[in-house]
């Protein structure tokens, strides 16, 4: 099956979206929560219709798309060095998540706890972000290839944001896996960023 630009536009705007999130949680800045829903929402989301439907429809990630745009756009990629930074570092660690099958039956066995703790609790309330976070330490983490969030010594510290952080790097995997299911490639990025760019920039557009 082909994909569109704008399908892997999109799904690089949820890996762009959680690295936006993790940057802004790291730093002690205002969560877009919103954008944390649809981020962690998004992880539960299996056999979709259509790209658009893994993040809500493209209004779920309106942050990343603006990421995407601005991130590879060299006349406004100034101030992204981080996002981009942590959205290449998911990218990775999700190669390294596809060749561990073992973590994955991990990690499907414990979304289905967590999806039987949603009849119960809201998607944002601590336990289920807990309960996230706690999922990518006993998987993601595991890896060797490791991604190291910097920012605020005080927001670090705080154990609510590094689960929301632990919880974003989840849902920035997640987006990652669609993103190479789609056809994405840094390489192929690297060779077709202007398009990529100008899909994202397109699809942003359709949402003002």
């Amino acid at each position: 099956m082909s994909w569109s630009t704008q399908d892997r536009a999109l799904a690089l705007a949820g890996v762009f979206q959680a690295a936006a999130l993790v940057a802004d949680v790291a730093h002690g800045r205002p969560l877009d929560e919103p954008a944390f829903r649809t981020t962690l929402q998004s992880v539960l989301v299996e056999d979709p219709d259509a790209v658009a439907d893994v993040f809500g429809g493209v209004a779920g990630v309106r942050l990343g798309l603006l990421m995407v745009r601005d991130a590879l756009d060299p006349a406004r990629s100034r101030g992204h060095a981080e996002v981009l930074r942590y959205g290449f570092s998911v990218v990775q660690v999700e190669r390294r998540f596809a060749r561990r099958p073992d973590l994955r039956r991990v990690l499907d066995q414990r979304l289905g706890r967590i999806r039987e703790q949603l009849a119960h609790f809201d998607l944002l309330h601590e336990t289920i972000v807990g309960a996230y976070a706690s999922l990518y330490q006993d998987t993601l983490s595991t890896l060797r290839q490791r991604i190291q969030v910097v920012g605020d010594a005080a927001a670090l510290q705080d154990p609510r944001n590094a689960d929301r952080i632990r919880a974003l790097l989840l849902g920035g995997v997640r987006a990652a896996v669609l993103w190479h299911q789609l056809g994405g490639r840094r390489w192929r990025l690297v060779l077709n960023r202007r398009a990529v760019q100008h899909a994202a920039a397109e699809l942003y557009e359709t949402l003002n």
